[in-house]
């Protein structure tokens, strides 16, 4: 038996490349994760005080509307 080299056209071979370049740079935009948003600063208590001060209550809660 003779070994006979096989000849793979060059377009083909130039082709192969460009998809394998193209498949990487996909790969490595997909495998780069977002950065986590920061945490959000603690929401104020609700509830009873510890000091025993009463909540100052908001602009307009609990007021009558005169209907």
């Amino acid at each position: 038996m003779t070994s006979r080299r096989m000849r793979v056209p060059t377009r083909s071979l130039i082709a192969a490349v460009l998809v394998a370049l193209a498949g990487g740079a996909a790969w490595l935009v997909r495998s780069k994760r977002p950065q986590p948003p920061e945490p959000a600063a603690a929401p104020p208590r609700i509830g009873y005080s510890r000091n025993g001060a009463a909540p100052t209550p908001l602009a307009g809660a609990g007021a009558e509307n005169g209907r």
